[in-house]
């Protein structure tokens, strides 16, 4: 299970209002009575009385199409706290959430198809809300991601004893037991240094527990057996983005687009590298190549390029974006917004 945890905003529109007496509001969108005043939680310990409420819009749904099975889980440092089932445009609502260390993980018919890090939460009597939007062509994508990691995971031949082992952690994976799955990658790597696929996992699995250093030690380690192996590369370089190391990020990353020319990913994650870097000119280049490979998946994309040019002061190209964009996803929930910036900044002829 690769990550794809980093600047999901060029993939989602995520909003996050912290805002007081919005705990009742996700009861009020499913049809069910409201409560009065906040939920009491019983024998709560410390720190675990936060609410977090929100919902999921689901863009470009076909028509006719079968709504998919949305699951929506809250992580306090990767363990799991609680998890509810919402449908497309429905709401969900958690009560009792710990404050700190909150991830939320959103999952298509049991594919995760993004992860949310909130890190600490609101106190009462405040509460917490997370808006999420994905596209249909992302859920889609998410099955050809599934295949792609199982063609990953038998990309080493491992004996019959550690390939048991790896199926085994790789099943705690599933079940989000982060302290579990390290203990059982880890074991697997102490029999067989080399196997490289097992040292990208622990690096996922590192990054996503907040442990950069011991993140970056596996992925080094996995791209030193294998330095074309695109899952280390790819998880390297967002760890180092989200540590704001720009010389390192785009080193790994060109590396990534070396290996798969074709990686929409990793293109659009070279552009960010290159925009930490201050690098315009060459970050919209793989940003734009990133649309190419993926015209509707990264339709998104659009979105970041238009924000760039519209602080570059360049209205037009900012306009020309958004329009694309809109005509990629014209049933957008910002589309009145979007709208409205391209009639006020459209060239009067």
């Amino acid at each position: 299970m690769y990550i794809n945890k980093l600047f999901v905003a060029a993939l989602l529109l995520v909003f996050f209002i912290p805002a007081e007496a919005q705990d009742d509001e996700a009861r009020a969108a499913s049809g069910l009575p409201q409560m009065i005043g906040r939920r009491p939680c019983a024998n709560p310990a410390i720190g675990s009385d936060a609410s977090l409420s929100g919902s999921i819009n689901v863009i470009g749904m076909p028509e006719g199409a079968k709504s998919p099975v949305l699951t929506v889980t809250v992580l306090s440092n990767g363990t799991v706290v609680q998890r509810e089932r919402v449908k497309a445009r429905d709401a969900f609502n958690f009560a009792c959430v710990p404050r700190y260390g909150i991830t939320l993980i959103v999952e298509a018919d049991g594919l995760e198809i993004g992860s949310y890090p909130l890190g600490s939460l609101n106190p009462p009597p405040l509460s917490n809300r997370q808006e999420i939007n994905v596209t249909w062509a992302q859920i889609g994508g998410a099955v050809a991601r599934q295949n792609a990691v199982i063609s990953v995971r038998n990309a080493y031949s491992r004996t019959a004893e550690n390939q048991k082992a790896f199926e085994k952690a790789a099943a705690s994976l599933k079940e989000k037991k982060p302290e579990n799955s390290i203990k059982l990658f880890k074991a697997i790597t102490e029999k067989d240094a080399n196997d490289f696929v097992a040292w990208t996992e622990l690096g996922n699995l590192y990054f996503t527990d907040n442990k950069p250093t011991e993140a970056e030690a596996s992925y080094a380690k996995a791209i030193s057996l294998k330095p074309d192996f695109m899952p280390a590369l790819m998880n390297a370089g967002k760890l180092y983005i989200s540590q704001k190391k720009p010389d390192q990020a785009v080193d790994t990353l060109t590396k990534a687009v070396a290996a798969e020319p074709q990686s929409a990913d990793a293109n659009q994650y070279l552009g960010e590298a290159y925009l930490l870097a201050r690098k315009g000119s060459s970050a919209v280049a793989y940003l734009e190549k990133a649309i190419e490979l993926k015209p509707v998946e990264k339709a998104e994309v659009h979105l970041r390029l238009a924000a760039l040019y519209n602080a570059a002061n360049l209205k037009d190209r900012a306009v020309a974006e958004y329009k694309k964009f809109l005509e990629k996803v014209p049933d957008h929930p910002e589309k009145a917004k979007i709208e409205k910036y391209i009639s006020d900044n459209s060239t009067k002829k």
